[in-house]
């Protein structure tokens, strides 16, 4: 009997393991930090000094999401939500302000309550004093759980309070319970006549809910989000009427601009001509929804720039003629192009290199608000492949035990008829206790096999020689040791060294589902919507520096950097005039103006540099390396 017992409990044990090794499937998980907050640019604000007190109306749609993530410092006094367009679905207006377990510094917050209060939006006092009940102020917003983050639990809610100037406390007045997502809703909230005094205020507060075990996969910072636009304070409002007081005069851009290039962000920019005469198509696109009560007519409108001379097309390329769009109505707008109108009348400046501003714009009559009519694409063409767009809104990587030798695999193709793969980029998340760092991996190429699945192996790490993420919150660069000829179709991705959750970077906002597989014993298409952030680089082998060739590589400042485009309005791009392999994450941009002030601060990506929030006039630009201490500086000047 003790035999039989031995025998079945030893059985069930095998079972139990093999479980464990083939049903590792990868999973998603909210991020401990959100990287549209690091290193945040200034304030937007109108006047030198903002007012203590603002007059009616009050009102935010948010708009200015993309030259910053802080709220218009002319309506609000805190900056802990983030101003952005990557998480809600189908918003009101391009643009809202976002809700979740972390800081202003997109850190989690430190708090042993089960619920807490997290982040809060606060207006700045408002002069109610010259108005009575009979004027009828109401504040409305529309507001939505969860978009492409992480639903709030049911314990915890959004809330409105109103603060009473004389006695300085504040009472909740609405509150809404956690829950999963749906569309905007629209709340209106009369203001009784105790609070019609100079200096009412009034604020949002999310409480949230985190795992108290920090080493938990599950809801750790970046969660329980909510997401708020269209925030309106008037009088003479009337929430029965379906007036122009209660839905704003207003068609406006809902979705983020998409990529000319059909499937990708990028492609490197050599492949470009093969691939518009082979399969690529370009689509302008634009997403448009109708806020107001009445039927609207939109023309739209497209215009290019090449951000590397400043050049412009003589005249705006317009995709279609006026349409009628009807109240509450959604467009979705593609139409096809010819890249010879759209990319190829220029010549970057640089052999491999180029980037361009999509701006698509609507034309309606004068009373429409003009602030959400315009959407921008910046579009990059480098060495490198991508699917994403460069920001994570979960995290990616299997979960649980006997993760070691489960590979991850993304496919791409090539668009030349022969082609060298050089590096594999891969964005990898900070965690809260850094523990993807004590994780292990090798780089992998695959063929693709007769069916489009991942085929055979022709590229692995050497053996002995395997990687960790010791650079979390941007793309790591695995230089590959050999020159590996890919063909049309292949795959890239990694196969796990130890057990232990990664965290790649997930982009939700573009999916590219089908091209994402992985491998617990065997191959299965991956069915989360969206993109992992891994992205091949094209191109000869590039030798890793040794000590002895600093002195070559590091040559004086005027040879070695180039800032174009200059004077520059929104961006610059910084160039290097070597050939040797530039390793980006050694280098940290500073920006200072003329009289020395640090105006920005951040780590280096290769990638295009956003200025528009500086104003016009001369800076220095300082590149510091921070392994060997040199630091180069160029002069530019912000013209608009």
């Amino acid at each position: 009997m003790n035999k039989l017992i031995k025998k079945k409990f030893a059985v069930s044990v095998l079972l139990f393991c093999n479980f464990c090794l083939f049903s590792q499937t990868p999973m998603l998980v909210p991020l401990d930090d959100n990287p549209l907050l690091r290193n945040r640019k200034p304030v937007i604000s109108r006047k030198d000094t903002p007012v203590d007190t603002i007059s009616l109306p009050f009102f935010d749609d948010f708009s200015y999401y993309w030259r910053s993530s802080q709220p218009d410092n002319d309506l609000w006094i805190d900056n802990n939500v983030c101003i952005n367009n990557n998480y809600p679905v189908e918003p009101r207006s391009n643009g809202v302000a976002t809700f979740d377990a972390l800081d202003a510094e997109g850190k989690v917050y430190r708090s042993s309550l089960a619920t807490f209060g997290a982040d809060t939006l606060t207006s700045r006092p408002i002069d109610l004093g010259g108005v009575n009940s009979a004027d009828s102020v109401h504040l409305s917003f529309f507001y939505q759980p969860q978009g492409y983050g992480d639903s709030p639990d049911p314990g915890d809610s959004l809330i409105v309070q109103f603060k009473m100037p004389v006695t300085d406390k504040w009472r909740t007045v609405r509150r809404v319970p956690g829950t999963t997502l749906h569309p905007f809703k629209q709340e209106m909230i009369l203001v009784s006549a105790e609070y019609l005094q100079k200096g009412f205020q009034f604020r949002f507060v999310n409480y949230a809910s985190l795992e108290q075990d920090k080493f938990n996969l599950g809801k750790r910072g970046n969660c329980d989000h909510w997401h708020v636009d269209y925030v309106r304070l008037d009088k003479k409002r009337n929430d029965r009427n379906e007036n122009h007081h209660v839905n704003p005069y207003d068609v406006a851009v809902i979705e983020s601009m998409r990529s000319l290039i059909k499937g990708y962000q990028s492609i490197p920019w050599k492949q470009l001509e093969n691939a518009s005469a082979t399969k690529l198509e370009p689509w302008v696109g634009i997403t448009y929804r109708n806020n107001y009560n009445h039927a609207l007519n939109v023309v739209r409108v497209l215009r290019i720039t090449e951000l590397s001379g400043d050049q412009h097309i003589p005249n705006d390329l317009v995709p279609s003629g006026a349409l009628d769009i009807e109240p509450n109505q959604i467009i979705p707008f593609y139409q096809k192009q010819n890249y010879q109108d759209i990319i190829y009348p220029f010549e970057s400046k640089c052999a491999d290199t180029a980037l361009f501003e999509i701006k698509a714009f609507l034309r309606t009559d004068q009373y429409d608000r003009k602030e959400n009519d315009t959407v921008r694409f910046f579009q990059s063409f480098r060495d490198y492949f991508a699917r994403d767009d460069g920001i994570p809104e979960s995290g990616y990587g299997f979960s649980g035990y006997n993760a070691q030798n489960c590979a991850i695999a993304c496919r791409y193709e090539s668009f030349n008829m022969k082609d060298t793969l050089q590096a594999i980029m891969i964005y990898f998340n900070p965690t809260d206790n850094n523990a993807n760092a004590q994780y292990r991996f090798k780089i992998a190429v695959w063929k693709n096999d007769s069916v489009g699945n991942p085929g055979d192996l022709i590229y692995l790490t050497k053996e002995g020689v395997d990687f960790k993420p010791t650079t979390t919150g941007e793309f790591m660069r695995f230089n590959l040791d050999e020159v590996v000829e890919i063909g049309k179709t292949y795959w890239i991705g990694l196969i796990q060294v130890t057990s232990g959750f990664l965290n790649i970077g997930f982009d939700r906002n573009y999916n590219d589902q089908g091209n994402l597989w992985y491998n617990n014993g065997k191959w299965y298409e991956d069915k989360n919507e969206g993109t992992l952030m891994i992205r091949p680089v094209m191109g000869p082998k590039i030798d890793v520096l040794t000590s002895a060739d600093e002195d070559r590589y590091f040559v004086p400042t005027e040879k070695l950097m180039k800032i174009y485009p200059n004077p520059a309005s929104q961006h610059i791009c910084i160039e290097f005039n070597t050939t040797e392999n530039i390793a980006y994450a050694d280098y940290e941009l500073k920006i200072f103006d003329m009289s020395g002030r640090l105006v920005r601060n951040a780590v280096f990506t290769g990638e295009h540099i956003d200025v528009s929030a500086l104003q016009q006039g001369m800076y220095i630009v300082q590149m510091f390396n921070k392994r060997t201490g040199v630091i180069h500086n160029e002069k530019v000047v912000i013209n608009r």
